[in-house]
């Protein structure tokens, strides 16, 4: 495994103004300077790309923004002059639309914070005694040599994993910051703090004045990745794609469109609605039509993936597919590639909103509680019991992850109008690891806070964030191939744009994504508007498994997960064996995703040239 070639990731470093140890200052050495405090010591050290780096220095003070954005140094000088202290550059992410890191450094002070969705993230270790900052796990332990925490690992494959399961890092010493926290570190490199940078806007929109604010704030966040030429886009002809080729195509570049269809039953409805769009987009150079037949299949190529990552996502599942949509951009010349990920997160809402609305609004909240729960099959018992209980945060957790592994039926229950979706244990778990797991995870639980205010609050935030996360996965993956791969939908500004409205006006069990149609209506034609259906891909799931089926147990085996204890491998192989007529065990996912991430981040040699070219 250690002579296969990984390819180098994309990646920053932030340090203190301060001379470092020596055997910081040994490990830190190769690594491209990005930019230096006042003092002329490296302040930005990375791998990412020079136009992706927009920057301000001026005296004792830096700003710098790591990412897509609209800002401009010019922008950024304005910032500097009217902030006070270094805390002040919490207001930065307010002003300008894109998808960015904020870093400064004020009178040698630095300050870090990523972006509230989770798209970009903040981690810090201590090295020699000294704090360093940086916006991926994997590499800071391994400038640490930080050793795996296996139970951490282990975890990823337990499907949904409660806040703040989700974000424990996987190696022992790396700290994450919150999403709605930023980092600031002394001179020193030793004292340090954090705080909240981010608060969710209360819903307080109608639906015609949050409609405007998406409007506007989708048009932004695509300007800010059309800026530098040609741009390709998804193009599924639903809600999420479709007006965010719109605005695409209204750049001076224009927009290549790419929409994918298949043979299968209703395979071909993205093709229809995508066309019906197209005539209002003057801005298209051209419309790529491709069948999924000339793509990777579902499970087909995962033997190849080498890619390295940061954690385990479903990005990882896709990368066969997502290679392939790179590839072409890259070989088209074509450097951003933009998607419609995040859209139902942002639009959708939670079903928990009801829990919240029943304390005031008892009937309203079980009609609209009803009509999503009868589709589902559960009893008006079952409705009236979830509507009821009003378990904290931690007791709600608590029982789900005990009936989780317990396979209990009380984890069906706790979905309803609950915290977050319950956690799933696959059947495959080994006992040990269940017990392990089980442990690890009410220890850590027992000390958790939510991240909103009701159960709708955390509920959404957290699909936000998951969302973001299979995100930040994906645009790890295109650093290979020099293609940014990006999702404006999950920009802060588009996704509090989306909170700001008030739930029963965003959201309605009666019509599909009403926010956008709001908000794209005079914009998109209206008989497009009309699309109340979202294509599926069961039946490619279903031939893609049953061809593939070999190479997920390869997987496992190659990876080492067969002989980890983790995985009890007659029922792994049990539930990897296909039928007829049911999808595959989605929990193989979780493997598949995990699998890769060893092989091409924990089961490599890594001894990385970081300035070779």
């Amino acid at each position: 495994m250690g002579n296969r070639s990984v390819p180098r990731p994309s990646f920053f470093l932030v340090l203190p103004d301060r001379a470092l140890p020596e055997e910081l200052g040994v490990r830190t050495g190769g690594i491209p300077v990005l930019a230096r405090h006042h003092s002329g010591r490296p302040w930005l050290l990375g791998t990412m790309p020079r136009k992706q780096l927009t920057i301000h220095a001026e005296g004792q003070r830096r700003l710098a923004l790591l990412g897509t954005t609209t800002a401009t140094c010019h922008d950024l000088g304005r910032v500097c002059d009217r902030s006070r202290d270094i805390a002040d550059l919490a207001r930065v992410s307010n002003r300008f639309a894109g998808a960015y890191h904020v870093v400064g450094s004020f009178d040698g002070r630095v300050y870090a914070q990523g972006s509230a969705s989770g798209m970009h993230r903040v981690y810090h270790v201590v090295m020699d005694g000294i704090r360093v900052i940086g916006d991926r796990m994997d590499v800071l332990a391994e400038l640490g040599s930080l050793p795996v925490d296996d139970t951490a690992v282990a975890m990823r494959l337990v499907r949904g994993l409660p806040h703040p399961l989700s974000d424990v890092p996987l190696w022992s010493g790396v700290s994450a910051v919150a999403a709605h926290d930023c980092l600031m570190v002394e001179t020193d490199g030793r004292g340090w703090a954090t705080r909240t940078w981010w608060r969710r806007p209360p819903p307080e929109l109608s639906r015609a004045e949050g409609a405007a604010e998406l409007r506007s704030a989708l048009a932004e966040a695509v300007r800010a990745r059309t800026a530098d030429g040609l741009v390709t886009c998804d193009l599924s002809g639903g809600l999420d794609s479709t007006p965010v080729c719109y605005f695409a195509a209204r750049s001076p570049s224009g927009v290549i469109v790419k929409t994918s269809y298949n043979n299968d039953p209703g395979g071909r409805q993205d093709l229809l609605w995508a066309r019906r769009a197209l005539p209002v987009m003057p801005g298209v150079r051209d419309h790529v039509v491709e069948s999924t037949d000339t793509m990777p299949d579902f499970y087909g190529g995962l033997l190849e993936v080498i890619d390295r990552v940061d954690e385990p996502t479903q990005s990882l599942f896709c990368a066969p597919r997502i290679g392939h949509q790179l590839r072409y951009d890259a070989s088209h010349g074509v450097r951003t590639h933009l998607n419609g990920l995040g859209g139902d997160q942002v639009l959708c809402g939670s079903a928990s909103w009801d829990h919240a609305l029943f304390a005031r609004k008892p009937l309203p909240a079980w009609r609209r509680a009803r009509a999503l729960h009868v589709t589902d099959g559960h009893s008006p018992w079952a409705t009236l019991r979830a509507l009821c209980d009003r378990s904290d945060y931690r007791a709600w957790s608590a029982r789900i992850i005990r009936n989780a592994a317990a396979a209990a039926p009380g984890g069906t229950r706790a979905m309803l109008c609950g915290w977050a979706l319950a956690p799933r244990f696959p059947s495959w778990l080994s006992a040990a690891a269940k017990d392990m797991l089980s442990e690890a995870m009410l220890r850590t639980m027992r000390d958790a806070d939510p991240i909103g205010a009701d159960r709708a609050e955390h509920h959404e935030l957290s699909e936000i964030r998951d969302a973001a996360r299979m995100v930040r996965g994906s645009a790890q993956l295109g650093a290979r191939f020099g293609v940014s791969h990006e999702a404006p939908l999950l920009d802060d500004r588009v996704v509090e744009a989306c909170l700001a409205v008030r739930r029963e006006e965003r959201v309605t069990p009666v019509e599909w994504k009403p926010l956008m149609k709001a908000a794209m209506r005079g914009l998109l034609p209206d008989a497009f508007l009309r699309r109340v259906t979202k294509t599926g891909g069961g039946e490619q799931l279903m031939r893609g498994f049953r061809a593939h089926r070999r190479d997920v147990l390869t997987l496992c085996e190659s990876s080492g997960l067969d002989e980890s204890g983790w995985i009890d491998m007659a029922e792994f192989t049990a539930a990897a064996t296909p039928t007829e007529l049911e999808l595959p065990d989605t929990s193989l996912n979780e493997a598949v995703n995990l699998a890769l991430f060893i092989r091409g981040s924990l089961d490599v040699s890594r001894n990385i040239q970081w300035n070779s070219r």
